[in-house]
């Protein structure tokens, strides 16, 4: 990324000066990232261990309900992502990260021991750990990015969530079904990207925007310049650390203090506060009844409803969808969410999502397949579909690249990834500095609790609902798409701190402000404070130039 990073950002990298794309930016983002790869060997690889024979046989079970083992996590990932909040925001951000990630060390190697009770600890632990990074991470992504490729750096840890794990589930099951090593190398792996979190943040600059939040603006400017590479009177430092500066000086003026009273009190009675919390906390809760833990943790199962036969097949059908998902992550990191934004197509490819779950409610009521014979015709449209689920974000880039519409207002219509990562970006983005880590805290628990109550929920809506759970599914994301459309402006090349001024509009008027203009990009009094430098100088120079003129004459 040394010379450019045109495969990344935006086209607004242009104006960028280069230096701001180098090996501390990248190293750093690979880092923190890899803990998105323990969250995604939890989501993708569990339901398949607690199947395998050689795991029930090495725990003397016959039947391990997947709940039993998910909710440990579920209850280990919310209390994390609420601890993380104090965490982040006394002991550093920097700090949060090696603390927790030394954590999820502890807990996946308890998991490597053949004792139920341990079993279950380390899955407590380890989710603790999950969920504290779920939050920690994005975090530190977004405060650290510079803002043309923020979009791309924060998503890259959701990049890192759906790398490999769908396909270790069909990996094992190619194992011989009486070793120990089957399970035990199927929850190892996990052990790899935990280690490498763990040990390269030690490395790693801590975020600048926390150091100045927390009063060491010296250190925050000195870290801001090292990251950037800019010397501290460069002009893209100088705006940067003015914005970060007027926003913590601006919170202080309203309320002293930052501690959890003043932090609440911020958010419930500053109303562009609210506005940010309720946004991003509905997001969450959208995201998360778009059906998308049901395919994550019951894939097999799910596969199986429209005709899958069971066994090693609806594994490598898991393992294809899983595929797909990492190819379109791919695709939405490097092209899309930095160069087309975020906005439309989030309600694009819920529109996707919730079509995908309305074909497979209405195929399942009516046809009634069965997974003992071949997978009929509808069972592979179904099949079709739910690969559609995970592709719907594509769609749009696509069909703007095949049929080559360029017009203005087209490129000014922002295109995105669906509910996959939007509240990730979103939870990282809008919040100022004073109350970001208590409320993405609070986003990241209603991920998990929600979670814990969908993984709870979905085998019993399987057999009591059927095809209704798929129904609920599908007309909840329409619902969404609705809420998208009113609620959610385009965030795409704002700067963290310009979020203030977008947020004194009313929630359910932001599709009137949904696009940004030049101006609405940076912090008005900063930008006003910019211009009015630009003018001083100018007047100056006129000034200086006046002067040497008379001079000239008088001389003449």
């Amino acid at each position: 990324m040394g010379g450019g990073t045109s495969i990344w950002a935006s086209p607004e990298w242009r104006s960028d000066p280069r230096e701001i794309f180098n090996w501390k930016i990248f190293y750093l983002t690979t880092s923190v990232a890899f803990a998105g790869c323990a969250y995604g060997f939890d989501q993708g690889n569990i339901g398949g261990v607690l199947t395998l024979k050689s795991f029930k046989h090495a725990f003397g079970l016959d039947v391990m309900s997947k709940a039993d083992a998910d909710e440990r996590v579920a209850a280990g990932g919310s209390a994390g992502a609420l601890l993380a909040a104090p965490c982040a925001d006394f002991l550093g951000r920097k700090k949060s990260m090696i603390l927790y990630g030394f954590l999820f060390l502890i807990g996946a190697t308890m998991q490597e021991i053949a004792h139920l009770g341990v079993f279950y600890a380390g899955r407590l632990i380890a989710g603790l750990a999950v969920g504290a990074t779920s939050m920690l991470a994005p975090q530190y992504l977004g405060e650290n990015s510079p803002k043309s490729v923020r979009g791309s750096l924060t998503t890259s840890y959701n990049l890192c969530i759906v790398l490999l794990a769908f396909w270790v589930n069909y990996g094992i099951s190619l194992w011989p079904s009486s070793s120990d090593l089957q399970w035990k190398l199927a929850l190892a792996i996990q052990i790899i990207p935990g280690g490498c979190m763990f040990l390269t943040m030690f490395f790693v600059i801590d975020t600048p925007r926390g150091l100045i939040s927390r009063g060491k603006r010296e250190l925050g400017l000195k870290n801001l310049c090292k990251l950037r590479n800019l010397p501290a009177d460069h002009p893209y430092v100088h705006q940067e650390y003015s914005e970060i500066c007027a926003q913590v000086d601006a919170e202080q003026e309203l309320t002293k203090g930052t501690n959890y009273w003043v932090v609440i009190k911020d958010i419930f009675t500053i109303r562009s506060n609210t506005r940010r919390f309720f946004l991003a906390t509905t997001l969450f809760v959208f995201h998360k009844f778009t059906g998308t833990d049901s395919l994550n943790y019951f894939a097999p199962e799910i596969f199986q409803m429209i005709g899958v036969k069971a066994g090693s097949l609806s594994l490598l059908t898991t393992g294809v969808y899983g595929l797909v998902k990492l190819a379109t992550t791919i695709v939405y990191v490097t092209v899309i969410v930095d160069r087309v934004g975020r906005r439309k197509p989030l309600l694009i490819g819920a529109t996707l999502q919730a079509t995908a779950m309305l074909y497979i409610a209405l195929y399942v009521k009516f046809a009634k397949p069965d997974s003992t014979g071949g997978t009929p015709a509808g069972g592979i449209v179904g099949i079709i579909w739910i690969y559609i689920y995970a592709f719907g974000w594509y769609v749009d880039l696509c069909l703007r690249y095949l049929l080559y519409i360029e017009t203005t207002a087209y490129k000014n219509v922002n295109r995105s990834f669906g509910h996959s990562v939007a509240p990730y970006i979103t939870a990282a983005e809008i919040f100022p500095a004073r109350i970001r880590s208590f409320s993405m805290s609070c986003c990241f628990f209603i991920n998990w609790i929600v979670d814990y109550g969908i993984t709870k929920a979905t085998p019993i809506m399987m057999t009591k609902l059927g095809w209704g759970t798929f129904l609920l599914y599908a007309i909840l994301t329409y619902i969404g798409c609705v809420f998208i459309f009113f609620c959610f402006p385009e965030f795409k090349g704002r700067s963290i701190e310009s979020m203030d001024d977008l947020f004194q509009n009313s929630i359910w008027t932001m599709w009137r402000h949904a696009y940004p203009t030049e101006e609405d990009k940076v912090r008005h009094d900063v930008q006003d404070q910019t211009v009015q430098m630009a003018k001083d100088e100018e007047a100056g120079f006129d000034k200086k130039h006046d002067e040497a003129t008379v001079v000239h004459r008088e001389n003449l």
